[in-house]
Protein backbone atom coordinates (compact mmCIF):
# COMPACT_ATOMS: atom_id res chain seq x y z
CA UNK A 1 0.00 0.00 0.00
CA UNK A 2 2.84 2.32 0.88
CA UNK A 3 4.33 1.80 -2.53
CA UNK A 4 0.99 2.54 -4.15
CA UNK A 5 0.62 5.73 -2.17
CA UNK A 6 4.03 6.97 -3.29
CA UNK A 7 3.37 6.10 -6.96
CA UNK A 8 0.16 8.09 -7.27
CA UNK A 9 1.71 11.53 -6.50
CA UNK A 10 4.51 10.86 -9.01
CA UNK A 11 2.03 10.01 -11.73
CA UNK A 12 -0.02 13.08 -10.91
CA UNK A 13 3.12 15.25 -11.02
CA UNK A 14 4.16 13.86 -14.41
CA UNK A 15 0.68 14.38 -15.77
CA UNK A 16 0.73 17.98 -14.66
CA UNK A 17 4.11 18.54 -16.37
CA UNK A 18 2.88 17.07 -19.68
CA UNK A 19 -0.23 19.20 -19.52
CA UNK A 20 1.80 22.34 -18.95
CA UNK A 21 4.10 21.46 -21.85
CA UNK A 22 1.18 20.86 -24.19
CA UNK A 23 -0.42 24.09 -23.04
CA UNK A 24 2.76 26.00 -23.78
CA UNK A 25 2.96 24.41 -27.25
CA UNK A 26 -0.55 25.49 -28.16
CA UNK A 27 -0.40 29.06 -26.92
CA UNK A 28 0.16 32.00 -29.32
CA UNK A 29 3.44 33.90 -29.29
CA UNK A 30 3.14 37.52 -30.38
CA UNK A 31 4.69 38.08 -33.80
CA UNK A 32 4.91 34.39 -34.75
CA UNK A 33 2.80 32.89 -37.54
CA UNK A 34 0.75 29.80 -36.62
CA UNK A 35 2.82 27.63 -38.94
CA UNK A 36 6.00 28.72 -37.17
CA UNK A 37 4.83 28.00 -33.58
CA UNK A 38 6.35 24.54 -33.85
CA UNK A 39 9.75 26.26 -33.78
CA UNK A 40 8.97 27.83 -30.39
CA UNK A 41 8.68 24.81 -28.04
CA UNK A 42 10.72 24.60 -24.82
CA UNK A 43 12.77 21.56 -23.99
CA UNK A 44 12.19 19.42 -20.88
CA UNK A 45 14.18 21.92 -18.81
CA UNK A 46 12.08 24.87 -19.91
CA UNK A 47 14.82 26.18 -22.19
CA UNK A 48 14.76 27.08 -25.87
CA UNK A 49 17.51 27.28 -28.50
CA UNK A 50 17.84 30.27 -30.86
CA UNK A 51 16.75 29.43 -34.39
CA UNK A 52 20.31 29.73 -35.71
CA UNK A 53 21.36 27.15 -33.11
CA UNK A 54 23.95 29.48 -31.61
CA UNK A 55 22.60 29.83 -28.07
CA UNK A 56 20.19 28.34 -25.50
CA UNK A 57 18.06 30.66 -23.36
CA UNK A 58 15.12 30.26 -20.96
CA UNK A 59 11.86 29.87 -22.85
CA UNK A 60 10.46 32.68 -20.72
CA UNK A 61 13.02 35.08 -22.28
CA UNK A 62 11.11 35.06 -25.58
CA UNK A 63 9.57 38.50 -26.21
CA UNK A 64 10.98 39.91 -22.95
CA UNK A 65 12.09 43.04 -24.82
CA UNK A 66 15.74 42.06 -24.51
CA UNK A 67 17.76 40.69 -27.43
CA UNK A 68 19.41 37.42 -26.39
CA UNK A 69 19.89 35.59 -29.70
CA UNK A 70 22.43 36.84 -32.29
CA UNK A 71 19.86 36.24 -35.03
CA UNK A 72 17.14 38.11 -33.11
CA UNK A 73 14.83 35.09 -33.24
CA UNK A 74 13.94 35.38 -29.51
CA UNK A 75 12.19 38.74 -30.04
CA UNK A 76 9.63 38.21 -32.84
CA UNK A 77 7.11 40.43 -31.05
CA UNK A 78 9.27 43.35 -29.82
CA UNK A 79 11.68 45.82 -31.35
CA UNK A 80 14.53 44.81 -29.03
CA UNK A 81 16.55 43.10 -31.77
CA UNK A 82 15.07 44.91 -34.76
CA UNK A 83 16.40 42.35 -37.22
CA UNK A 84 13.50 39.91 -37.31
CA UNK A 85 10.01 39.96 -38.76
CA UNK A 86 6.70 40.47 -36.96
CA UNK A 87 3.64 38.52 -38.13
CA UNK A 88 0.48 40.64 -38.46
CA UNK A 89 -2.59 38.40 -38.22
CA UNK A 90 -4.82 40.92 -40.03
CA UNK A 91 -8.01 38.92 -39.55
CA UNK A 92 -10.47 39.92 -42.25
CA UNK A 93 -7.66 40.71 -44.68
CA UNK A 94 -4.38 39.00 -45.59
CA UNK A 95 -1.63 38.38 -43.02
CA UNK A 96 1.72 40.06 -43.59
CA UNK A 97 5.17 40.60 -42.14
CA UNK A 98 6.92 43.82 -41.10
CA UNK A 99 10.40 44.38 -39.71
CA UNK A 100 10.46 44.25 -35.90
CA UNK A 101 12.23 47.60 -35.75
CA UNK A 102 8.91 49.17 -36.84
CA UNK A 103 7.05 47.92 -33.75
CA UNK A 104 5.85 50.61 -31.32
CA UNK A 105 7.47 53.33 -33.41
CA UNK A 106 4.42 55.57 -33.17
CA UNK A 107 3.37 54.90 -36.77
CA UNK A 108 0.42 52.76 -37.80
CA UNK A 109 1.91 50.52 -40.47
CA UNK A 110 -0.55 49.87 -43.30
CA UNK A 111 0.75 46.29 -43.57
CA UNK A 112 -0.72 45.68 -40.10
CA UNK A 113 -4.28 46.78 -40.70
CA UNK A 114 -5.30 45.23 -37.35
CA UNK A 115 -3.09 47.72 -35.47
CA UNK A 116 -1.12 44.95 -33.78
CA UNK A 117 2.22 46.66 -34.49
CA UNK A 118 1.49 49.40 -31.92
CA UNK A 119 0.66 47.55 -28.68
CA UNK A 120 2.41 49.66 -26.02
CA UNK A 121 -0.54 52.04 -25.73
CA UNK A 122 1.23 55.22 -26.79
CA UNK A 123 -1.00 55.51 -29.87
CA UNK A 124 -4.13 53.71 -30.92
CA UNK A 125 -4.17 52.05 -34.33
CA UNK A 126 -7.75 51.06 -35.24
CA UNK A 127 -8.44 47.67 -36.75
CA UNK A 128 -9.48 48.44 -40.33
CA UNK A 129 -8.89 44.96 -41.75
CA UNK A 130 -12.56 44.36 -42.56
CA UNK A 131 -12.73 47.51 -44.71
CA UNK A 132 -9.31 46.94 -46.29
CA UNK A 133 -10.07 43.27 -46.81
CA UNK A 134 -13.36 44.07 -48.54
CA UNK A 135 -11.64 46.53 -50.88
CA UNK A 136 -8.82 44.07 -51.55
CA UNK A 137 -11.33 41.34 -52.27
CA UNK A 138 -13.07 43.54 -54.85
CA UNK A 139 -9.69 44.33 -56.42
CA UNK A 140 -8.71 40.65 -56.47
CA UNK A 141 -11.99 39.78 -58.11
CA UNK A 142 -11.43 42.50 -60.69
CA UNK A 143 -7.93 41.24 -61.42
CA UNK A 144 -9.16 37.65 -61.54
CA UNK A 145 -11.84 38.63 -64.03
CA UNK A 146 -9.22 40.45 -66.09
CA UNK A 147 -6.98 37.41 -65.92
CA UNK A 148 -9.82 35.17 -67.06
CA UNK A 149 -10.48 37.42 -70.05
CA UNK A 150 -6.79 37.58 -70.87
CA UNK A 151 -6.27 33.84 -70.50
CA UNK A 152 -9.11 33.17 -72.96
CA UNK A 153 -7.40 35.44 -75.47
CA UNK A 154 -4.07 33.79 -74.68
CA UNK A 155 -5.52 30.40 -75.62
CA UNK A 156 -6.11 31.79 -79.08
CA UNK A 157 -2.56 33.15 -79.13
CA UNK A 158 -1.18 29.74 -78.16
CA UNK A 159 -3.21 28.03 -80.87
CA UNK A 160 -2.02 30.60 -83.40
CA UNK A 161 1.59 30.18 -82.24
CA UNK A 162 1.53 26.41 -82.61
CA UNK A 163 -0.12 26.65 -86.02
CA UNK A 164 2.33 29.39 -86.98
CA UNK A 165 5.28 27.18 -86.17
CA UNK A 166 3.80 24.40 -88.28
CA UNK A 167 3.09 26.87 -91.09
CA UNK A 168 6.69 28.06 -90.96
CA UNK A 169 7.97 24.49 -91.08
CA UNK A 170 5.72 23.69 -94.06
CA UNK A 171 6.78 26.92 -95.76
CA UNK A 172 10.44 26.10 -95.21
CA UNK A 173 10.07 22.63 -96.73
CA UNK A 174 8.35 24.08 -99.81
CA UNK A 175 11.00 26.77 -100.18
CA UNK A 176 13.83 24.26 -99.90
CA UNK A 177 12.23 22.08 -102.57
CA UNK A 178 11.67 25.10 -104.80
CA UNK A 179 15.24 26.25 -104.19
CA UNK A 180 16.61 23.01 -105.64
CA UNK A 181 14.55 23.48 -108.81
CA UNK A 182 15.56 27.13 -109.19
CA UNK A 183 19.24 26.37 -108.56
CA UNK A 184 19.14 23.79 -111.36
CA UNK A 185 17.37 26.28 -113.61
CA UNK A 186 19.96 28.94 -112.78
CA UNK A 187 22.84 26.54 -113.50
CA UNK A 188 21.35 25.59 -116.86
CA UNK A 189 20.78 29.24 -117.76
CA UNK A 190 24.39 30.02 -116.80
CA UNK A 191 25.64 27.24 -119.06
CA UNK A 192 23.60 28.59 -122.00
CA UNK A 193 24.86 32.12 -121.29
CA UNK A 194 28.49 31.00 -121.15
CA UNK A 195 28.06 29.15 -124.45
CA UNK A 196 26.57 32.23 -126.12
CA UNK A 197 29.40 34.40 -124.80
CA UNK A 198 31.99 31.98 -126.18
CA UNK A 199 30.20 31.88 -129.54
CA UNK A 200 30.07 35.68 -129.78
CA UNK A 201 33.66 36.09 -128.57
CA UNK A 202 34.87 33.64 -131.22
CA UNK A 203 32.94 35.49 -133.90
CA UNK A 204 34.22 38.88 -132.78
CA UNK A 205 37.79 37.59 -132.80
CA UNK A 206 37.48 35.93 -136.22
CA UNK A 207 35.97 39.05 -137.82
CA UNK A 208 38.21 41.50 -136.02
CA UNK A 209 40.11 42.59 -139.14
CA UNK A 210 36.99 43.02 -141.28
CA UNK A 211 35.15 44.90 -138.55
CA UNK A 212 38.12 47.19 -137.99
CA UNK A 213 38.32 47.87 -141.72
CA UNK A 214 34.65 48.79 -141.79
CA UNK A 215 35.02 50.85 -138.66
CA UNK A 216 38.00 52.72 -140.06
CA UNK A 217 35.96 53.70 -143.10
CA UNK A 218 33.21 54.89 -140.73
CA UNK A 219 35.58 56.99 -138.67
CA UNK A 220 37.86 58.34 -141.40
CA UNK A 221 36.03 61.69 -141.79
CA UNK A 222 35.65 62.04 -138.00
CA UNK A 223 39.32 61.31 -137.33
CA UNK A 224 40.29 63.75 -140.08
CA UNK A 225 38.15 66.48 -138.52
CA UNK A 226 39.55 65.77 -135.05
CA UNK A 227 43.13 65.82 -136.35
CA UNK A 228 42.36 69.15 -137.99
CA UNK A 229 41.19 70.52 -134.64
CA UNK A 230 44.31 69.13 -132.97
CA UNK A 231 46.59 70.84 -135.47
CA UNK A 232 44.73 74.12 -135.00
CA UNK A 233 45.15 73.84 -131.22
CA UNK A 234 48.84 73.01 -131.62
CA UNK A 235 49.32 76.11 -133.81
CA UNK A 236 47.72 78.35 -131.18
CA UNK A 237 49.74 76.68 -128.43
CA UNK A 238 52.96 77.20 -130.39
CA UNK A 239 52.04 80.85 -130.90
CA UNK A 240 51.46 81.34 -127.16
CA UNK A 241 54.71 79.55 -126.36
CA UNK A 242 56.51 82.07 -128.59
CA UNK A 243 54.69 84.96 -126.90
CA UNK A 244 55.60 83.67 -123.45
CA UNK A 245 59.22 82.96 -124.45
CA UNK A 246 59.62 86.50 -125.83
CA UNK A 247 58.05 87.92 -122.67
CA UNK A 248 60.39 85.90 -120.48
CA UNK A 249 63.51 86.91 -122.39
CA UNK A 250 62.57 90.44 -123.41
CA UNK A 251 60.88 91.99 -120.37
CA UNK A 252 62.78 94.69 -118.48
CA UNK A 253 64.13 92.95 -115.42
CA UNK A 254 65.02 96.24 -113.77
CA UNK A 255 61.37 97.22 -113.37
CA UNK A 256 60.68 94.46 -110.87
CA UNK A 257 57.03 94.38 -111.87
CA UNK A 258 55.49 91.79 -109.52
CA UNK A 259 52.64 90.89 -111.90
CA UNK A 260 55.10 90.23 -114.72
CA UNK A 261 57.38 88.21 -112.44
CA UNK A 262 54.43 86.11 -111.26
CA UNK A 263 53.41 85.35 -114.85
CA UNK A 264 56.93 84.32 -115.83
CA UNK A 265 57.27 82.20 -112.69
CA UNK A 266 54.01 80.40 -113.55
CA UNK A 267 55.31 79.80 -117.08
CA UNK A 268 58.53 78.29 -115.72
CA UNK A 269 56.48 75.88 -113.61
CA UNK A 270 54.53 74.89 -116.68
CA UNK A 271 57.73 74.24 -118.67
CA UNK A 272 59.12 72.08 -115.85
CA UNK A 273 55.96 69.95 -115.86
CA UNK A 274 56.22 69.46 -119.62
CA UNK A 275 59.82 68.28 -119.35
CA UNK A 276 58.89 65.86 -116.55
CA UNK A 277 56.02 64.43 -118.59
CA UNK A 278 58.23 63.97 -121.67
CA UNK A 279 60.80 62.10 -119.58
CA UNK A 280 58.32 59.43 -118.41
CA UNK A 281 59.41 56.06 -119.91
CA UNK A 282 57.18 54.41 -122.46
CA UNK A 283 55.75 50.97 -121.76
CA UNK A 284 57.83 49.43 -124.55
CA UNK A 285 54.93 47.18 -125.58
CA UNK A 286 53.62 47.24 -129.11
CA UNK A 287 50.03 48.44 -128.96
CA UNK A 288 47.59 47.79 -131.78
CA UNK A 289 46.01 51.09 -132.73
CA UNK A 290 42.39 50.68 -133.81
CA UNK A 291 40.47 53.45 -135.50
CA UNK A 292 38.54 54.09 -132.29
CA UNK A 293 41.80 54.29 -130.35
CA UNK A 294 43.24 56.62 -132.97
CA UNK A 295 40.27 58.93 -132.61
CA UNK A 296 40.46 58.86 -128.80
CA UNK A 297 44.19 59.61 -128.88
CA UNK A 298 43.60 62.60 -131.12
CA UNK A 299 40.78 63.78 -128.87
CA UNK A 300 42.95 63.40 -125.75
CA UNK A 301 45.85 65.31 -127.33
CA UNK A 302 43.48 68.07 -128.36
CA UNK A 303 42.17 68.29 -124.81
CA UNK A 304 45.67 68.48 -123.30
CA UNK A 305 46.79 71.05 -125.87
CA UNK A 306 43.80 73.25 -125.05
CA UNK A 307 44.60 72.92 -121.35
CA UNK A 308 48.07 74.27 -122.09
CA UNK A 309 46.59 77.16 -124.07
CA UNK A 310 44.16 77.92 -121.26
CA UNK A 311 46.96 77.91 -118.70
CA UNK A 312 49.05 80.43 -120.65
CA UNK A 313 45.92 82.46 -121.35
CA UNK A 314 45.25 82.69 -117.62
CA UNK A 315 48.86 83.72 -116.87
CA UNK A 316 48.67 86.58 -119.38
CA UNK A 317 45.20 87.55 -118.20
CA UNK A 318 46.44 87.81 -114.60
CA UNK A 319 49.41 89.91 -115.74
CA UNK A 320 47.10 92.24 -117.63
CA UNK A 321 45.01 92.84 -114.51
CA UNK A 322 48.02 93.63 -112.26
CA UNK A 323 50.97 94.94 -114.30
CA UNK A 324 52.36 98.47 -113.87
CA UNK A 325 51.12 100.53 -116.84
CA UNK A 326 53.66 103.30 -116.17
CA UNK A 327 56.63 101.11 -117.10
CA UNK A 328 55.63 100.78 -120.78
CA UNK A 329 57.63 97.57 -121.06
CA UNK A 330 57.58 96.69 -124.79
CA UNK A 331 57.76 92.91 -124.21
CA UNK A 332 54.83 93.12 -121.81
CA UNK A 333 52.75 95.26 -124.16
CA UNK A 334 53.44 92.87 -127.07
CA UNK A 335 52.32 89.88 -125.02
CA UNK A 336 49.12 91.66 -123.97
CA UNK A 337 48.39 92.60 -127.57
CA UNK A 338 48.61 88.91 -128.53
CA UNK A 339 46.24 88.11 -125.67
CA UNK A 340 43.68 90.71 -126.78
CA UNK A 341 43.71 89.51 -130.38
CA UNK A 342 43.15 85.88 -129.30
CA UNK A 343 40.57 86.40 -126.54
CA UNK A 344 37.43 86.78 -128.75
CA UNK A 345 37.94 83.30 -130.25
CA UNK A 346 38.49 81.55 -126.89
CA UNK A 347 35.93 80.30 -124.33
CA UNK A 348 37.96 80.71 -121.18
CA UNK A 349 35.69 78.68 -118.85
CA UNK A 350 35.70 75.54 -121.05
CA UNK A 351 39.20 75.77 -122.56
CA UNK A 352 37.78 75.53 -126.07
CA UNK A 353 37.34 77.59 -129.21
CA UNK A 354 34.17 79.57 -129.90
CA UNK A 355 31.60 77.66 -132.00
CA UNK A 356 33.39 74.32 -131.80
CA UNK A 357 30.94 71.51 -130.97
CA UNK A 358 31.70 67.91 -130.01
CA UNK A 359 31.79 65.42 -132.85
CA UNK A 360 29.11 62.72 -133.06
CA UNK A 361 30.62 59.23 -133.18
CA UNK A 362 28.57 56.49 -134.94
CA UNK A 363 27.88 53.11 -133.35
CA UNK A 364 30.50 50.47 -134.07
CA UNK A 365 27.84 48.06 -135.38
CA UNK A 366 24.82 49.66 -137.06
CA UNK A 367 21.45 48.76 -135.58
CA UNK A 368 19.71 48.38 -138.90
CA UNK A 369 20.78 46.36 -141.93
CA UNK A 370 22.38 48.42 -144.65
CA UNK A 371 22.09 47.20 -148.23
CA UNK A 372 25.14 47.85 -150.40
CA UNK A 373 23.80 49.06 -153.70
CA UNK A 374 22.75 52.10 -155.58
CA UNK A 375 24.57 54.65 -157.63
CA UNK A 376 25.87 57.79 -156.09
CA UNK A 377 27.92 55.95 -153.46
CA UNK A 378 31.50 57.14 -153.27
CA UNK A 379 34.39 54.73 -153.24
CA UNK A 380 34.76 54.60 -149.46
CA UNK A 381 31.08 53.90 -148.95
CA UNK A 382 31.18 51.12 -151.51
CA UNK A 383 34.14 49.51 -149.77
CA UNK A 384 32.41 49.87 -146.40
CA UNK A 385 29.23 48.24 -147.68
CA UNK A 386 31.17 45.36 -149.17
CA UNK A 387 33.03 44.66 -145.93
CA UNK A 388 29.84 45.11 -143.94
CA UNK A 389 28.03 42.53 -146.08
CA UNK A 390 30.84 40.03 -145.58
CA UNK A 391 30.76 40.38 -141.80
CA UNK A 392 26.97 40.16 -141.72
CA UNK A 393 26.95 37.02 -143.86
CA UNK A 394 29.49 35.32 -141.60
CA UNK A 395 27.51 36.31 -138.52
CA UNK A 396 24.36 34.74 -139.92
CA UNK A 397 26.21 31.52 -140.72
CA UNK A 398 27.16 31.04 -137.04
CA UNK A 399 23.82 32.11 -135.59
CA UNK A 400 24.81 35.69 -134.77
CA UNK A 401 22.67 37.47 -137.32
CA UNK A 402 21.07 39.40 -134.47
CA UNK A 403 24.12 41.67 -134.52
CA UNK A 404 22.74 43.23 -137.68
CA UNK A 405 19.02 43.36 -136.91
CA UNK A 406 16.49 44.73 -134.44
CA UNK A 407 15.64 41.41 -132.74
CA UNK A 408 17.16 40.54 -129.37
CA UNK A 409 20.28 38.44 -129.60
CA UNK A 410 20.57 34.90 -128.28
CA UNK A 411 23.17 36.29 -125.89
CA UNK A 412 20.75 38.95 -124.63
CA UNK A 413 18.00 36.36 -124.23
CA UNK A 414 20.39 34.02 -122.40
CA UNK A 415 21.51 36.88 -120.16
CA UNK A 416 17.89 37.77 -119.36
CA UNK A 417 17.05 34.14 -118.59
CA UNK A 418 20.07 33.83 -116.31
CA UNK A 419 19.32 37.15 -114.58
CA UNK A 420 15.72 36.10 -113.95
CA UNK A 421 16.79 32.70 -112.58
CA UNK A 422 19.46 34.30 -110.38
CA UNK A 423 16.99 36.87 -109.06
CA UNK A 424 14.50 34.14 -108.22
CA UNK A 425 17.24 32.07 -106.56
CA UNK A 426 18.28 35.05 -104.39
CA UNK A 427 14.66 35.82 -103.52
CA UNK A 428 13.96 32.26 -102.41
CA UNK A 429 17.21 32.13 -100.43
CA UNK A 430 16.20 35.35 -98.67
CA UNK A 431 12.80 33.86 -97.86
CA UNK A 432 14.50 30.74 -96.46
CA UNK A 433 16.72 32.91 -94.25
CA UNK A 434 13.69 34.90 -93.05
CA UNK A 435 11.77 31.72 -92.18
CA UNK A 436 14.79 30.25 -90.38
CA UNK A 437 15.22 33.48 -88.43
CA UNK A 438 11.57 33.46 -87.38
CA UNK A 439 11.76 29.81 -86.34
CA UNK A 440 14.76 30.52 -84.10
CA UNK A 441 13.05 33.35 -82.23
CA UNK A 442 11.80 32.47 -78.74
CA UNK A 443 8.10 33.39 -78.81
CA UNK A 444 7.57 32.64 -75.16
CA UNK A 445 5.87 29.85 -73.30
CA UNK A 446 3.59 27.87 -75.65
CA UNK A 447 4.55 30.24 -78.53
CA UNK A 448 2.03 32.71 -77.11
CA UNK A 449 3.85 35.77 -78.51
CA UNK A 450 3.93 34.64 -82.15
CA UNK A 451 0.63 36.45 -82.71
CA UNK A 452 2.27 39.76 -81.77
CA UNK A 453 5.28 39.61 -84.09
CA UNK A 454 5.80 43.00 -85.80
CA UNK A 455 2.67 44.47 -84.17
CA UNK A 456 3.43 48.05 -83.13
CA UNK A 457 2.20 50.07 -80.15
CA UNK A 458 2.66 53.66 -78.98
CA UNK A 459 2.58 55.62 -75.75
CA UNK A 460 2.38 59.41 -75.74
CA UNK A 461 3.53 61.66 -72.94
CA UNK A 462 3.74 65.45 -72.93
CA UNK A 463 6.93 65.61 -74.99
CA UNK A 464 7.51 62.34 -76.85
CA UNK A 465 5.78 59.39 -78.43
CA UNK A 466 7.36 56.06 -77.50
CA UNK A 467 6.83 53.06 -79.72
CA UNK A 468 7.70 49.39 -79.96
CA UNK A 469 7.18 46.81 -82.67
CA UNK A 470 7.38 43.50 -80.83
CA UNK A 471 10.46 41.47 -81.77
CA UNK A 472 11.45 44.44 -83.96
CA UNK A 473 12.44 47.96 -82.97
CA UNK A 474 11.72 50.53 -80.26
CA UNK A 475 11.83 54.28 -80.86
CA UNK A 476 11.30 57.71 -79.35
CA UNK A 477 9.56 60.18 -81.64
CA UNK A 478 8.91 63.90 -81.62
CA UNK A 479 7.73 66.37 -84.23
CA UNK A 480 11.27 66.78 -85.56
CA UNK A 481 13.05 63.50 -84.86
CA UNK A 482 12.81 59.72 -84.69
CA UNK A 483 15.39 58.25 -82.32
CA UNK A 484 16.19 54.54 -82.21
CA UNK A 485 15.97 53.03 -78.72
CA UNK A 486 17.18 49.62 -79.89
CA UNK A 487 16.19 46.36 -81.53
CA UNK A 488 14.88 43.19 -79.92
CA UNK A 489 17.82 41.26 -78.47
CA UNK A 490 16.10 38.62 -76.32
CA UNK A 491 14.39 37.85 -73.04
CA UNK A 492 15.62 38.57 -69.54
CA UNK A 493 15.10 35.49 -67.41
CA UNK A 494 13.22 32.31 -68.24
CA UNK A 495 9.69 33.38 -67.34
CA UNK A 496 9.20 35.45 -70.53
CA UNK A 497 8.07 38.52 -68.60
CA UNK A 498 10.82 40.96 -69.67
CA UNK A 499 11.94 41.80 -73.21
CA UNK A 500 15.19 43.63 -73.98
CA UNK A 501 15.72 46.04 -76.88
CA UNK A 502 19.37 47.11 -77.24
CA UNK A 503 21.78 48.85 -79.61
CA UNK A 504 19.85 52.12 -79.96
CA UNK A 505 21.33 55.50 -80.90
CA UNK A 506 24.23 56.36 -78.60
CA UNK A 507 23.52 59.10 -76.11
CA UNK A 508 25.78 62.11 -76.05
CA UNK A 509 28.46 61.32 -73.49
CA UNK A 510 26.50 58.24 -72.48
CA UNK A 511 25.59 54.64 -73.40
CA UNK A 512 23.62 53.32 -76.35
CA UNK A 513 19.91 53.72 -75.79
CA UNK A 514 18.02 50.60 -74.70
CA UNK A 515 14.58 49.48 -73.52
CA UNK A 516 13.59 47.04 -70.81
CA UNK A 517 9.95 46.10 -71.40
CA UNK A 518 8.18 44.50 -68.43
CA UNK A 519 5.10 42.47 -69.38
CA UNK A 520 2.04 41.94 -67.22
CA UNK A 521 -1.40 40.41 -67.71
CA UNK A 522 -4.02 42.51 -69.46
CA UNK A 523 -6.95 41.92 -71.77
CA UNK A 524 -5.59 44.47 -74.28
CA UNK A 525 -2.10 44.89 -75.72
CA UNK A 526 -0.87 48.34 -74.71
CA UNK A 527 2.05 50.30 -73.30
CA UNK A 528 0.75 51.72 -70.01
CA UNK A 529 3.81 53.72 -68.94
CA UNK A 530 7.33 54.73 -69.96
CA UNK A 531 10.05 55.94 -67.59
CA UNK A 532 13.79 56.54 -67.77
CA UNK A 533 15.22 55.21 -64.48
CA UNK A 534 18.80 55.52 -65.77
CA UNK A 535 20.26 57.80 -68.43
CA UNK A 536 19.17 56.52 -71.85
CA UNK A 537 17.83 53.28 -70.31
CA UNK A 538 14.06 53.23 -70.74
CA UNK A 539 11.50 51.13 -68.90
CA UNK A 540 8.28 50.19 -70.73
CA UNK A 541 5.38 48.66 -68.81
CA UNK A 542 3.36 46.62 -71.29
CA UNK A 543 0.09 44.78 -70.69
CA UNK A 544 -0.77 41.80 -72.87
CA UNK A 545 -2.98 38.69 -72.82
CA UNK A 546 0.11 36.70 -73.86
CA UNK A 547 1.20 36.38 -70.20
CA UNK A 548 -2.26 35.79 -68.69
CA UNK A 549 -2.12 32.28 -67.26
CA UNK A 550 -5.31 30.33 -66.57
CA UNK A 551 -6.96 31.21 -63.23
CA UNK A 552 -6.22 28.77 -60.42
CA UNK A 553 -9.64 27.35 -59.48
CA UNK A 554 -8.30 26.38 -56.04
CA UNK A 555 -7.54 30.01 -55.24
CA UNK A 556 -11.10 30.92 -56.23
CA UNK A 557 -12.50 28.35 -53.79
CA UNK A 558 -10.21 29.65 -51.05
CA UNK A 559 -11.36 33.19 -51.79
CA UNK A 560 -15.01 32.17 -51.59
CA UNK A 561 -14.60 30.60 -48.15
CA UNK A 562 -12.11 33.21 -46.92
CA UNK A 563 -9.16 30.82 -46.68
CA UNK A 564 -6.20 33.15 -46.98
CA UNK A 565 -2.80 31.46 -47.42
CA UNK A 566 -0.10 32.43 -44.98
CA UNK A 567 2.57 34.67 -46.52
CA UNK A 568 6.17 33.59 -46.82
CA UNK A 569 8.41 35.26 -44.30
CA UNK A 570 11.45 37.10 -45.69
CA UNK A 571 14.55 34.98 -45.20
CA UNK A 572 12.42 31.81 -45.21
CA UNK A 573 15.31 29.61 -46.37
CA UNK A 574 17.47 30.70 -43.46
CA UNK A 575 14.65 30.06 -41.00
CA UNK A 576 13.98 26.61 -42.39
CA UNK A 577 17.64 25.66 -42.20
CA UNK A 578 17.86 26.95 -38.66
CA UNK A 579 14.70 25.08 -37.71
CA UNK A 580 16.14 21.89 -39.14
CA UNK A 581 19.21 22.26 -36.93
CA UNK A 582 17.01 23.02 -33.94
CA UNK A 583 14.81 19.97 -34.54
CA UNK A 584 17.83 17.72 -34.78
CA UNK A 585 18.93 18.99 -31.39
Amino acid sequence: MKTLVLFIPVVMALGLTFAEAESSQNRDIRGVAPSKLKNFIPDSNGNWRCLDGSKTIPFSAINDDYCDCPDGSDEPGTSACGTGYFYCVNKGHVPSYIKTNRLNDGVCDPQCCDGSDEFDGRIHCPNICDEVGAEAKVERQRLRKLQKEGSKIRKGYVEYGRNSKKRLQDQLEKLLAKSEVVQLKSSEAKAVLDNEKIKQDEFMESTKAEREAARRIQLEPIIAEQDKRLEHAKTIKSHFRSVMDELKEGHNKNYHDLAVKSTISGYDEYLAEIVEAEEEPASGEAVEITSDKQYKNSLAQTYETRKDIGRMFQLLKAMKEGYNTEYNDEAVLKALSALDSFAPSWVDEQNEFVGEESLVIPEAIPVETQESSGSGQDKSQTVFSSIYDQVRSRAKSVGLGFLFGKKKSDLELAQEAYNNASDEERRIQQEIEDVNRKMKVDYGKDESFAKLVDQCFEFKDREYTYSVCLFGNAAQKSDSSNTSLGSFSGWEGDDHRVQMYTGGLKCWNGPERSVKMVLSCGAVNEIISVTEPEKCEYLYNFKTPAVCEAVDETSEIQEDIDIIPEPTMPGETLTQDATKKHDEL
